[in-house]
């Protein structure tokens, strides 16, 4: 028989990709997110995805947050609340129903449509009386002047006043028979999203209304979800009505979900109810886009495309993060359920009392790596390349390790190879090491980490040898 090759390179990184044949692809990242290093050891890794830093308490289920005037306000239950930077939490008023709400606003005037009824803050909450506003069911803001959605059509309202239209001012999507869902404001642009097709219209400045459509920038796809549109400065996002996820600028759209996302949101009951925002950190665009019927929370990486999604969960739990803004120098999270106020912060690995269960499910060790199909393999030796000595001084993380499991049959079952250290703080040297003689076809390794400190995965090495038919 022959001699194992010694440390064979192994790529263990890259975003969930988990085929409806699960044989073909079963990739799975969560709660880790990927990353191009350029001038890194490993050019492809996978750093910790930040944890929930409990800020403050609201006790109600969270239905949104937006900043004006560099100032946090929240919609909590049925309460809009002014949040300061300390997270002290000033109620201004009520805003009925429990639909999520969708805001704009001009520095001054913050516009809030929720369950039909539009409200005005701007020091005193006010309910809008106007016939062409009311029953509103969206609103942006673009220009000086606030643009809502209401009865499949758009209406803007005068100039520097949200609580008056011109009744000559209702329009609609022009090259599309299909209803519009949501105006959508984007790089000085305006895009009416409607069921079936999108549509980019700019503030012409006169006329009724006062906007006009762009020849020639009309969008195939339209929305299944309004509360999935968001947007980073380089791109609009939104859920498709064919389930997929799309990427738009410049009135070019990009698919940027993959088959096994798309897959994966086909399989949901329902879809419509889908929450997508968007954030930067360490200079980094994410959208997350979370589906509360599918109990999935998906996000990716702008910067890798349609290779860069990832999951995000809460222990065993959905992830409760369904809002985000950035203000005050932090990103904050909203909790879906309670109410609570979080920092996202990449020194937390927790999320709040919640342990983060992360894992990464390999794509397929095979006797592919000597070039050959459909033989036999047999390994000793799985060295994980990853941060190590990073424990902390006492309690749960003292002496962190990862759990691997291999699974022989295309990610179906799974066998436990058990625990492996990560070593203590100040083992910086220590190798991550798993030594089992399995012998295989095919195999793919799930990696697992629950101890509250930063695992960071760089790439593996695997000695193997081709153990014949």
């Amino acid at each position: 028989m022959t001699q194992f090759q010694k440390a064979i390179p192994l790529n263990i990184t890259g975003g969930s990709y988990e085929s409806r044949t699960r044989p073909l692809s079963s990739q799975r990242t969560l709660n880790w997110y990927p990353m191009v290093v350029e001038a890194g050891k490993d050019q492809f890794v996978l750093h910790s995805y930040p944890g929930l830093r409990l800020i403050s308490q609201s006790g109600s289920t969270d239905r949104g947050m937006t900043v004006m005037a560099e100032t946090l306000y929240r919609v909590s239950g049925t309460t809009l609340y002014s949040v300061n930077s300390a997270g002290v939490h000033t109620a201004l008023g009520t805003i009925s129903g429990t639909s999520r709400c969708i805001f704009a606003n001009d520095g001054v005037n913050l516009v809030i449509v929720a369950n039909g009824t539009v409200y005005n803050y701007n020091g005193t909450l006010t309910t809008i009386t106007d016939i062409d506003i009311i029953g509103s069911t969206a609103v942006t803001y673009l220009n000086n002047q606030f643009i809502y959605t209401n009865n499949g059509l758009f209406v803007a309202s005068d100039v520097g006043d949200p609580t008056t239209a011109n009744g000559l001012n209702p329009a609609g999507a022009e090259s599309q028979p299909d209803d519009l869902l949501r105006a959508y404001s984007f790089q000085q642009t305006t895009y009416m999203i409607g069921t079936r097709s999108a549509e980019p219209w700019w503030n012409t400045g006169t006329g009724f209304p006062p906007f006009s459509r762009m020849d020639g920038q009309i969008i195939e796809v339209g929305c299944k979800a309004i509360h999935s549109i968001a947007n980073t400065d380089e791109f609009l996002y939104w859920l498709g009505d064919d389930n997929a996820i799309y990427q738009v600028s410049g009135g070019q759209k990009r698919r940027v979900s993959s088959p096994a996302i798309t897959h994966a949101i086909e399989g949901f009951s329902s879809a419509s109810d889908a929450v997508g925002y968007t954030l930067t950190f360490e200079g980094i665009n994410f959208y997350v886009i979370h589906f509360p019927t599918g109990n999935k929370t998906f996000a990716l990486n702008e910067m890798l495309g349609d290779k860069g999604w990832f999951e995000l969960a809460s222990g065993d739990n959905q992830y409760q993060g369904t809002s985000l803004v950035s203000v005050y120098g932090k990103n904050y999270v909203a909790d879906k359920d309670n109410g609570n106020l979080y920092q996202l912060d990449i020194n937390t690995y927790i999320n709040n009392s919640d342990s983060i269960k992360r894992q990464r499910v390999t794509s397929s060790v095979n006797s592919n790596l000597f070039g050959v199909k459909g033989q036999r393999v047999q390994m000793s030796r799985l060295e994980i390349i990853m941060e190590s000595g990073v424990g902390l001084i006492s309690g749960q993380g003292e002496n962190p390790k990862i759990i691997i499991d291999v699974s022989y049959d295309g990610g179906k079952s799974w066998v436990s190879k058990g625990f492996v250290s990560t070593g203590r703080l100040g083992e910086n040297v220590l190798k991550v090491e798993l030594y089992s003689l399995d012998s295989f076809y095919d195999a793919i390794f799930r990696i697992s980490a629950t101890d509250p400190i930063p695992y960071e995965l760089y790439s593996a090495a695997i000695d193997l040898r081709l153990a014949g038919w």
